[in-house]
């Protein structure tokens, strides 16, 4: 009887000992699915949050300049939302992914409009409007898509404020004495100067009369300064250069905010390239001639700046190039 008893008491225990196996078993894979979830959760978030910081990087480019930044871009090309010099910029090939994992593209549509001026499928082309579409990637076919419009809001009201105020319109020499971006020699970088007038300017852009000379220089874009190699006073966007054309043109660079100037003061604008035309071996592409003659009394033109260091103001020409100030 002892013995039975003692035999039952071994099989309840491994009863029990089954189903506390199979309820934490249940529980670990409850935990484990629990944790995936909550890994996919976030990452969709944290894709969800890059794309939307893509279409805000989209609309702070076409801040600065729609002529400029979104109308020579390729419907259904892929882009990619890059900082380059503390400001977003739109580059063909891929960076690297972001945190190690997620993969950002953008990619413009067209936009129709119809008889009442709604976005139809069908209608008028827009061409003061694009679709624009944030694309998240990661891991094995996962992915986020935002999708939202971007209009041309500076051709549609325009900034009645901005006016020319400074400029030299009478450049008309086109052969290159500046060597930039100096196609990977180090060459440095040109300038032109210019003085204020009687009255502080809140400078909103400076148009360069420049002319594309080969088929995809490097990108530049232009710095106001209080020397050639002086404090930057204000940084414009990037202009993609092979959009440039081949004939001499003004070029628009835009300065988000504007750049507050002194009365009755010496300024420069000085040109820059990516990758840098200072530094010999970066990589920089040429060829941009930036049109010029000499009749410009309030500055002059400047060339190879820094091209041997830092310290290089470069070298004072007795030429001035196009140029045009603008401001509010």
């Amino acid at each position: 009887m002892h013995g039975s008893m003692r035999g039952f008491g071994v099989i309840e225990a491994l009863v029990v000992t089954a189903i506390v196996t199979v309820a934490l078993s249940g529980l670990l894979e409850a935990g484990t699915l629990a944790i995936r979830l909550l890994h996919t959760e976030q990452q969709n978030l944290e894709a969800t949050m890059l794309a939307q910081e893509g279409l805000e990087a989209v609309r702070s480019i076409r801040d600065e300049s729609w002529t400029n930044n979104i109308a020579p871009l390729t419907i259904g090309t892929l882009y990619y939302p890059i900082i380059v010099n503390s400001k977003w910029s739109l580059s063909p090939t891929a960076p690297a992914p972001l945190n190690g994992i997620y993969t950002r593209q953008i990619t413009f549509g067209p936009v129709n409009r119809n008889g009442t001026d709604d976005i139809a499928d069908t209608g008028t082309l827009d061409l003061n409007t694009k679709k624009v579409t944030a694309t998240i990637l990661w891991g094995s076919n996962k992915q986020v898509q935002l999708v939202s419009y971007i209009t041309n809001f500076q051709e549609i009201l325009p900034l009645s404020t901005e006016s020319k105020i400074i400029f030299y319109e009478s450049a008309a020499l086109d052969t290159d004495i500046i060597s930039f971006p100096s196609n990977n020699a180090g060459d440095g970088d040109p300038a032109q100067s210019f003085t204020t007038l009687a009255s502080p300017l809140n400078v909103t852009r400076i148009d360069a009369y420049l002319r594309r000379t080969t088929t995809a220089p490097s990108d530049i874009y232009a710095e106001i300064r209080i020397s050639p190699i002086g404090a930057i006073l204000g940084t414009s966007n990037l202009i993609t250069a092979s959009t440039i054309a081949s004939s001499p043109t003004w070029v628009e660079f835009r300065f988000s905010p504007p750049v507050l100037l002194n009365a009755s003061t010496l300024y420069y604008v000085r040109l820059k390239s990516v990758p840098s035309s200072t530094a010999s071996g970066s990589g920089s592409q040429a060829g941009l001639n930036w049109i010029y003659a000499s009749s410009y009394a309030g500055g002059a033109g400047r060339r190879y700046i820094e091209k041997t260091g830092p310290s290089d103001q470069g070298e004072a020409l007795s030429y001035d190039f196009g140029f045009r100030v603008y401001a509010q």
